[in-house]
């Protein structure tokens, strides 16, 4: 029987060939899957702690709007970017219950992560934050650091500034990522502006890490803390990558800021010039600690105790108490070590370290320890201490709290809670246990 079947091993050979598609009525049909997300080429990096959410940052190969998967203890919700599709991402995650581990998956990306959210404004904790900065200039090192911190069970980071030696070199913020990844993956970033950061006019720190529609000095409440970030290096104030620079404007800022916050919070500074600093060796004018920020801080803390000021800028490690202001270096993150001067009045301790910070906060209590790339505890000490355990009943507030978690310049903030003779209030200071050349 002849029938049909040699017309159609006729047709065989031409199956897929520009005749066959030509002839009328034909519909190829496509077996391949239709276009994924576009590949994830950097990141992710999570910013703005907020009471209740937080931002997932990422960059993509192509244009798409970001959707991340979140959830506990399985990404089971979707939350999406608004707005066009873009390479640049911020994805905000909506209503997180307080200090509850998430698990997160950028849509199209294989690898999930985890992150622990914000605890309420106001809330005693116990939160664990680290603090270190200035790796510019030497990746092998700062990846010994940034391996070493990502180790440490900590909620929150906090960042004193220059993270690569030239901010409009994308290759180096490649590598600066790729080293991080660990750590900001799961702990949300806090940084501040170095002299660094503005050799490229603040463009990359801007497309990074700025919260977009304010400047890059700020505040924000988590749990117990209330943490104001200055700008060191404000180009309004005319600094340049060698010179510091405060505006008149900033500080008015910052002291409006502080009157806001209940008398009980632990108030720290977050900075990178700050305002005392001791190398052993002078490098001249742009070194050692900021006149315009120590002056900054001093009028600031008439307003509102400061428990402590975290900055960078050179290249050890650095605590001390002057003028009743208790301050710390942070400067051991991967660039150039120098030899700090420990004899300086004032100074309790100095290293020439690769190193970190990791700060407790319970309470009223606050204590930490800094260690070496080895895990080596190189100083410890108590900022803050009083006879109430952590965890016990406070006495009841007089008033709802109703804070604003962030502020930025221009907003306003609700004061929260009276004193009420809080136990917090009755907390006491304790001693220690036990490429581009833009200056340091």
């Amino acid at each position: 029987m002849r029938g049909p079947l040699p017309a159609l091993a006729c047709l065989l050979p031409l199956l897929g060939c520009d005749k066959l598609r030509a002839m009328p009525g034909f519909q190829q049909h496509s077996t391949l899957p239709p276009p994924g997300p576009p590949a994830v080429t950097m990141g992710p990096w999570l910013l703005d702690p907020l009471q209740g959410q937080v931002t997932v940052a990422f960059l993509t190969a192509q244009p798409s709007v970001g959707r991340v998967w979140y959830g506990t203890p399985q990404p089971d919700r979707l939350a999406s970017e608004q707005g066009p599709p873009v390479t640049e991402h911020r994805v905000v995650l909506p209503s997180l219950q307080p200090s509850t581990q998430y698990r997160y998956r950028i849509e199209g990306a294989a690898d999930s992560f985890w992150f622990t959210s914000a605890p309420e404004v106001g809330a005693e904790g116990p939160i664990s934050v680290l603090v270190y900065g200035d790796n510019r200039s030497n990746n092998g090192d700062h990846a010994l650091v940034a391996r070493a911190a990502a180790a440490e069970p900590v909620q929150l980071a906090l960042h004193t500034g220059d993270m690569v030696v030239n901010a409009g070199d994308a290759e180096l913020w490649r590598v600066w990522f790729q080293e991080e990844h660990d750590l900001l993956a799961h702990a949300p970033l806090l940084p501040t502006v170095g002299n660094h950061e503005i050799t490229d006019s603040g463009a990359a720190y801007s497309r990074y890490f700025q919260h977009r529609g304010r400047p890059a000095y700020w505040s924000i409440d988590y749990g117990p803390l209330h943490i104001d970030v200055l700008d060191s290096f404000e180009t309004a104030a005319g600094a340049t990558p060698h010179s510091a620079g405060v505006s008149e404007a900033q500080k008015a800022w910052f002291e409006e800021d502080l009157r806001q916050v209940p008398k009980d919070r632990h108030v720290w500074v977050l900075v990178h010039q700050g305002p005392y600093a001791h190398p052993a060796h002078s490098r001249g004018a742009g070194h050692g600690g900021s006149e315009a920020v120590k002056s900054a801080i001093m009028a600031a803390a008439k307003i509102h105790p400061i428990e402590t000021v975290f900055a960078g800028h050179e290249h050890f490690y650095e605590r001390g108490e002057i003028d009743g202001l208790q301050y710390f270096v942070l400067g051991g993150g991967g660039a150039p070590l120098e030899d700090p001067d420990e004899s300086f009045p004032g100074v309790k301790t100095a290293k020439k370290a690769l190193s970190y910070a990791t700060v407790q906060v319970c309470g009223c209590h606050v204590r930490g320890v800094v260690k070496d790339i080895a895990g080596r505890t190189i100083d410890s000490f108590k900022l803050a201490d009083c006879p109430t355990p952590c965890g016990a009943p406070a006495a009841p507030a007089l008033a709802a709290a109703s804070p604003v978690p962030v502020v930025a310049p221009g907003e306003a903030r609700d004061a929260g809670p009276p004193d009420a003779g809080s136990r917090r209030r009755s907390r006491r200071r304790a001693r220690a246990d036990g490429g581009v050349d833009a200056g340091p």
